[in-house]
């Protein structure tokens, strides 16, 4: 399972921020002029002249048509933003300069190779059909804006002496037509072909499903949690809530068992943040880490919000304060470090296999850690540190060996003698503007006993590199050492998929930024210096149901992904070859 999440993945490379429209116009003009040179050359004008003139009839032949078929579409759809709409009037100047040429080229050997520019027209129009059809979701006016600026290149073209053997525009007009009904037809045969696997498995056609994918991806839209609502089941999780408070301090650990998935503003992907929104009245610092789940409790839907927060503040109503006492020990079992807040008769307990990943783990196996741990204490929860990314796609899954060194971790965890005093608190967070970086930013916690201190970093992010890791815990330990204390830190992260959007789902900690991150903790570990102070410490637990994508879910999805794009390779070359070769035999019969 974890090859198909790999191989799924890899899609995300195609995710890319479009260009400037300044830079996408200056782009259409140079590869128009490029093109009119290559046709000058292939036409025996190798004379400095000619070749300049050459390129000035590339852009009068594809840079003036691209322009206004981007203007055209930007001023009477506002939604078609101009940086995109330029940019596909980019890409069609190259689909309609590659089938010049290409006739051009074949011109002295094929008598047909006229063909080929209608089949150039005919491909540029599905494309734009298809995007503006899918991704700008311009279900009534696709055709309409698809056809103008078929006739906007035609136009030129005809003014520029092209379209040979073309007696009559009437006969024009025809070739073009039958042109793009040949590679409509293909369009919707491939969408019937490839929405059969989408259909049974999700019920759901994939022409929607990508619709509603880069409606997400463009507009922010959410019209894809109604797929996601069809396919979910309701479960019953918990989450649990640790409190400090002090004059100086008052912070919430909150550790909800649902994912932070799957991506955007979709489902559970900003809940971090709205859930530290709605506790965090009165100057409260939330903290909201991620629990052992995978992507199978992705909530289906933003709204399942209420219920969460809901649920938080149940807990939140039950809890007991009363003076803290605090042991953090440590250790290490195979390749699984385990640490612990050991507070009264509470424990926050973390895992963490860095520099090695280990992705998500499964909430069974959460489950089986926690009642470990409640065989010593009270109270407990299990946090998924995620700090570790390596490119590796991985989860632990109960049976998994790493499953069972993390059992064994939280035994020997429990055994060591580490005796609890009182200690002083402090936390401080920090806002930064990054593409790695969700809107809760950046939180750290110290508790410090004596001259041991513990400093917990919450990052709201996808993972952190493992280099970048070590470089955050050393600067904490420098802090440390400044200020007098024995500082052992730990970097965790959410795992928020909240930025994971155009560049995809490998977003780390520590790809960029990384001076302005360092700069942060720096402050924020000052700030929190100043505020150390005793606190007193309550925690509780609260059961609550949410509609997520439900056990096997993920792997569904993913698995459907792979088989529509495996038969996508096989069928798009086939019927794109057919097409133009059925269309190639019609314009000879015309």
């Amino acid at each position: 399972m974890q090859e198909a999440k790999k191989e799924a993945l890899k899609m995300t490379r195609y995710f890319v921020s479009l260009p400037h429209p300044a830079k996408t116009l200056f782009a259409i003009f140079a590869v128009s002029f490029l093109f009119g040179v290559l046709l000058s050359l292939v036409g025996g004008g190798a004379e400095p002249f000619a070749l300049f003139t050459g390129g000035v009839r590339g852009i009068f032949l594809l840079g003036f048509p691209a322009i206004l078929s981007s203007l055209c579409l930007f001023l009477m759809r506002r939604k078609a933003v101009f940086r995109r709409a330029a940019f596909l009037s980019f890409l069609s100047a190259v689909i309609y300069g590659s089938f010049y040429l290409a006739s051009e080229l074949l011109s002295p050997h094929w008598s047909g190779s006229a063909s080929l520019v209608f089949i150039g027209f005919g491909i540029a129009f599905v494309f734009w059909y298809f995007v503006l059809l899918v991704a700008f979701d311009f279900r009534k006016s696709a055709f309409l804006f698809s056809t103008m600026q078929m006739i906007l290149f035609a136009v030129f073209l005809l003014g520029g002496g092209g379209f040979e053997g073309v007696a009559k525009p009437a006969e024009l007009l025809i070739k073009l037509y039958l042109a793009s009904f040949v590679f409509l037809t293909a369009l919707y045969v491939l969408f019937f072909i490839i929405s059969a696997p989408m259909k049974k498995n999700l019920r759901i056609s994939s022409l929607d499903a990508l619709s509603m994918f880069l409606s997400q991806w463009l507009y922010g839209e959410k019209d894809l949690e109604e797929a996601f609502e069809e396919i979910g089941e309701e479960v019953e999780t918990i989450v649990w809530i640790g409190s400090f408070e002090g004059r100086k301090n008052r912070a919430l650990f909150v550790v909800p068992y649902i994912h932070y998935g799957p991506f955007g503003n979709l489902g559970g992907s900003e809940f971090t943040w709205q859930i530290s929104q709605a506790l965090s009245g009165n100057g409260c610092e939330v903290f909201v880490f991620h629990g052992t789940t995978t992507h199978d409790f992705n909530p289906v839907s933003s709204k399942e919000i209420e219920k969460v927060v809901l649920a938080c503040k149940r807990a939140i109503s039950r809890l007991k304060l009363s003076d803290a006492r605090i042991s953090f020990p440590s250790c290490r079992f195979g390749s699984v470090r385990a640490s612990a807040l050991r507070i009264n008769d509470s424990a926050f307990i973390s895992y963490t296999r860095a520099p090695r990943t280990t992705e998500d783990v499964n909430f069974g196996l959460g489950l089986a850690l926690i009642e470990k741990a409640k065989r010593h204490c009270a109270s407990a929860c299990v946090v998924d540190e995620h700090n570790a990314e390596t490119g590796d796609i991985s989860s632990v899954e109960v049976g998994s060996p790493i499953g069972f060194e993390m059992l064994d971790a939280t035994e020997k965890l429990f055994s060591l003698q580490d005796r609890q005093e009182r200690f002083l608190f402090g936390c401080a967070s920090a806002a930064l503007k990054s593409e790695t970086l969700g809107r809760s930013g950046l939180k750290l916690a110290l508790f410090a006993k004596g001259k041991k201190m513990r400093a917990v970093l919450l990052v709201d992010a996808n993972g952190i590199i493992p280099s970048f890791r070590e470089e955050l815990n050393e600067l904490l330990a420098q802090l440390g050492s400044e200020c007098g204390f024995d500082c052992q830190g730990e970097v965790m992260t959410t795992d928020t998929h909240q930025i994971n959007t155009i560049r995809g789902v490998l977003n780390p900690l520590g790809s960029e930024g990384r001076g302005d991150v360092c700069l942060a903790v720096r402050r924020m570990f000052y700030d929190a210096m100043r505020r150390l102070e005793k606190v007193r410490f309550g925690s509780a637990e609260e059961r609550f149901r949410i509609k997520v994508f439900g056990a096997g879910q993920s792997a569904e999805i993913t698995s459907t992904i792979n088989a529509v794009v495996a038969l996508l390779r096989l069928v798009l070359p086939l019927i794109l070859i057919a097409s133009a070769l059925l269309l190639v035999w019609a314009l000879g019969k015309i």
